[in-house]
């Protein structure tokens, strides 16, 4: 059950990962976003309806689809963070990693000893139920990539320390927390923002860490993907869905209450 090509390896290589944000849990969403060419999906339960009854089918359909998933967790809970990965989620995403010491507290909630803290359990979804020796168990810790968000000034001040962070995979920017610390709030576009995001692209290429960010627009995320950046989640479910239904509604021209009604 374990991926030969893995989101971890993806990274690592730096091979471009399109995704989107699902807060729909839905395994039509997944099914529909595989279709369309998505590479992953990050299920989104700090915003979205999505709890950890949800995340063992969620996985399930994910690797059934072939699309790559991605748990981005509430909070730097390291039990919350075990379930996604036993479920078998492809990699977990931590929101508001602020310092060095966020940085490896996620890495170590991620990481079987000696390199982490996670409690063994060789018998769950994400070990194929059967991780039962050393060499297993191995596998499957190596499996999940680790990425940490960065969503504020105090990450920007410690960012050098959190990319020399063992064992982080990646780091992914969250524009829309930054442009309210960087004072435009719910204004990702706007030019401090963006430059304080390509200013993360160039310290971490040069740091040797992939990373990855949020883009409001298809345009957007073709600039970042061009500024070096390994994983960028395209809008998201509900805003695309949305999108879809005003652009259809828009363009049928019902008359007007009452004219040519039966009722």
């Amino acid at each position: 059950m374990l991926r030969a090509d893995t989101l971890r390896s993806r990274l690592a290589s730096r091979r471009a990962v399109v995704a989107t944000f699902v807060m729909i849990p839905r395994v039509e969403v997944l099914e529909m976003l595989a279709v369309a060419g998505y590479e992953a999906v990050i299920l989104d339960l700090e915003h979205g309806p999505i709890g950890v009854a949800d995340l063992p089918a969620l996985a399930a359909f994910a690797k059934a689809a072939g699309i790559q998933s991605i748990a981005r967790v509430g909070e730097l809970r390291a039990n919350i963070i075990a379930s996604a990965l036993d479920a078998g989620f492809d990699g977990v995403m931590v929101p508001h990693v602020s310092s060095a010491d966020a940085a490896a507290a996620t890495v170590h909630s991620a990481r079987f000893p000696p390199d982490g803290q996670r409690s063994l359990n060789p018998y769950v979804r994400g070990a194929a139920y059967d991780a039962t020796t050393p060499d297993g168990l191995a596998r499957f810790d190596g499996h999940a990539a680790v990425i940490g968000m960065l969503e504020g000034r105090d990450a920007i001040g410690d960012l050098d320390a959190i990319l020399a962070t063992a064992g982080l995979d990646a780091i992914f920017v969250g524009p829309i927390d930054l442009s309210g610390e960087l004072g435009h709030p719910g204004d990702p576009e706007h030019p401090d923002v963006v430059a304080a995001v390509r200013d993360i692209f160039e310290r971490s290429a040069a740091a040797g860490v992939a990373s990855g960010v949020y883009a409001p627009t298809p345009e957007r995320a073709n600039d970042w993907f061009e500024r070096g950046a390994s994983l960028v989640a395209v809008s998201a479910d509900a805003a695309m869905m949305l999108d879809g239904f005003r652009a259809v509604r828009e363009r049928v021209a019902a008359p007007d209450p009452g004219v040519g009604s039966i009722w």
